[in-house]
């Protein structure tokens, strides 16, 4: 019997060894478990921060686009090509008027006549025609663009800002 109990004590002795390092390795195990949490505690709530961030410069952005869609859509109502040859004629009675002006009205439209009549002259008829014949055959691109834009007459008055 003595043996048995031996050999109880020595078994008891080593059950208590395997509890206390079992109980010391759950304890270490807790504290990671604890920094583990606080550390994804942590993260989340700078991803948190970032992600509402995110969420401001998105609207930000999202109306930022539609003001310049906005503005787009204005600057890129040309005027037609009938307005623009209009304003061209127009352009060239008043120049013609302020050099003949003795009564305002006869003067008006005998000058407005005249811009027409230039204006039919210069872009319209077979003359305008070979000269735009004549300048697409030049290789020379920078005099064939100089002959070209002295035919035809401009739409795009972004072009004069160049």
């Amino acid at each position: 019997m003595e043996l048995f109990l031996i050999g109880l004590g020595i078994g008891l002795l080593l059950f208590i060894i395997s509890v206390i390092a079992h109980a010391h390795t759950k304890n270490v195990h807790k504290k990671e478990i604890q920094k583990i949490k606080q550390i994804v505690t942590q993260k989340m709530d700078l991803e948190s921060d970032s992600l509402s961030q995110l969420k401001t410069d998105i609207t930000a952005l999202k109306e930022q686009n539609e003001h310049l869609r906005v503005s787009l859509r204005s600057m890129s109502q040309k005027t037609t090509k009938k307005e623009m040859t209009r304003f061209q004629i127009y352009e060239r009675a008043i120049e013609i008027m302020s050099l003949k002006a003795p009564g305002f009205a006869p003067a008006w439209q005998t000058a407005l006549r005249e811009s027409e009549e230039e204006f039919d002259k210069v872009f319209f008829g077979l003359k305008p025609f070979k000269r735009r014949a004549v300048a697409a055959k030049i290789t020379d691109k920078s005099d064939a663009s100089l002959r070209i834009e002295d035919v035809t007459p401009r739409d795009d008055p972004s072009k004069d800002a160049e």
